[in-house]
């Protein structure tokens, strides 16, 4: 049986998140993908009444009661059993019982990890391990929500994808998706349903100038967004700008070539951006933060069941010495995208500028099954090496500074020289550094 450690959060989209993708805030380590986790909201006059909940955010109708349940192989073996032989459904098997039985096994665990403890299927599987190599089916468009139209913008395409070659553009505005109206809808819903299987289309609607232009894509199998590394800014400022829209197995070799790069040129100073960033492999988190942190020093403690808590220290050297440094957050930074945010704080006094994060301090398993299925569950939690879990509340930053997604977006796609003007999270970054001794 394989296994390896996820954490669990990844909405990095081709369609993609204007700034990344991956998302929320609704965390999917790279194992989950957030936009298709969220549930589709209804028209008014199909909004499902209000249900009670439990003391632990959970519907009153699933929440199991936690008195002792003796003798439960016997049990379950006679609930199969009448299920297979008196229920009304037609053509229900031993296998859809056992599937049933296992997706809720991991479902009714622990409440508050119900949205990571998951069965997942072949097909689900391997979506998910083409995320953590850095892969994603999609159309590769970016796209931004306008806030003051309504619509979904789309910002740009990805250079040879089925969305550049079906001639949509930088400005389009999309309206439906496979015939639903999509004019106020929560970004992650569009990008759910943009996304699907390899080889299957999706038809959109667009708005272009006062004409609506029709698209039928096919879906493929694209790279999404690399980490990048640039200088923004005066040229006397030499302050380097990193990006990471999460954590993949390439994300730590592609952070050393950008900092290398900035490093070559003469960098000052540094702005990590982790805004939108979802998290991903948990392992690779680690090994970009030993690109930032001295050697000896904590980056994160894990706590895993029956086992005493592993501290994990830096084994590198940063590329950049100790230049100051501020990180770029808000409420989409989850994962091992907090723990890279923190530890820089915790270990390089980086200011933290932006929006609480999402609040994801919990590491996941993905173990492969003889059938070809899956299963995710909670391995451990994290901190910081001082004690302290942010699971449930995430990380204040040190300024916080509200920014529209819309802004965001133009800023990541736009023109280089118009960044700062745009985005004001990167330009406060700009002036805390200036003026750091």
């Amino acid at each position: 049986m394989k296994s390896f450690r996820v954490s669990p959060f990844i909405a990095v989209l081709l369609v993609t998140f204007a700034c990344s993708d991956a998302a929320p805030p609704a965390p999917d380590d790279a194992a989950a993908r957030t936009a298709s986790n969220e549930p589709r909201p209804l028209p008014a006059d199909q909004t499902p009444p209000p249900r009670s909940v439990t003391q632990n955010n959970v519907p009153e109708e699933l929440e199991i009661p936690r008195e002792s349940f003796n003798d439960g192989a016997r049990a379950f073996n006679e609930v199969k059993n009448a299920l297979l032989k008196s229920y009304y459904a037609e053509g229900m098997s031993e296998d859809d019982v056992y599937r049933a039985a296992t997706a809720g096994m991991l479902a009714q665990l622990e409440p508050r990890m119900r949205k990571y403890n998951k069965l997942l299927s072949p097909t689900e599987i391997a979506e998910v391990k083409n995320d953590l190599k850095g892969e994603v089916v999609g159309v590769g468009i970016q796209i931004s929500f306008d806030e003051k139209s309504g619509y979904t913008d789309v910002l740009g395409t990805i250079a040879g994808s089925p969305s550049e070659k079906a001639g949509l553009v930088a400005g389009d505005k999309i309206v439906t998706v496979d015939g639903k109206l999509y004019k106020g809808m929560k970004l992650r819903d569009v990008v759910a349903d943009i996304r699907g299987k390899v080889g299957t289309s999706v038809t959109l609607s667009v708005l272009r100038g006062d004409k609506l232009l029709p698209f039928t894509l096919t879906r493929d199998r694209l790279v999404f967004d690399a980490p990048s590394a640039s200088f923004v800014g005066a040229p006397d400022d030499k302050l380097g700008y990193v990006r990471i829209p999460s954590f993949t197995e390439k994300t730590p070799a592609a952070v050393r070539a950008g900092l290398e790069e900035l490093a070559a040129k003469g960098a000052r100073a540094l702005v990590i951006d982790l805004r939108h960033s979802p998290g991903g492999s948990f392992d690779r988190a680690l090994e970009t933060a030993e690109l930032l942190l001295p050697e000896g020093a904590p980056i994160v403690t894990l706590q895993k069941k029956g086992k005493p808590e592993e501290t994990h220290v830096s084994k590198g050297k940063p590329i950049l010495g100790d230049v100051p440094a501020a990180v770029l957050v808000d409420e989409m930074t989850a994962s091992g995208a907090e723990l890279l945010a923190s530890a820089l704080r915790e270990q390089r006094h980086a200011k933290l500028v932006g929006a609480r994060t999402y609040g994801k301090w919990s590491v996941q398993a993905l173990d492969d099954l003889p059938n070809g299925w899956a299963y995710k569950y909670t391995l451990g939690l994290f901190k910081i090496p001082a004690g302290k879990s942010y699971e449930g509340t995430g990380v204040s930053p040190d300024v916080e500074l509200a920014m529209d997604e819309g802004a965001l977006g133009r800023a990541n796609h736009g023109k280089p020289e118009e960044r700062l003007t745009i985005d004001v999270q990167l330009r406060t970054a700009r002036e805390l550094l200036l003026r750091a001794p």
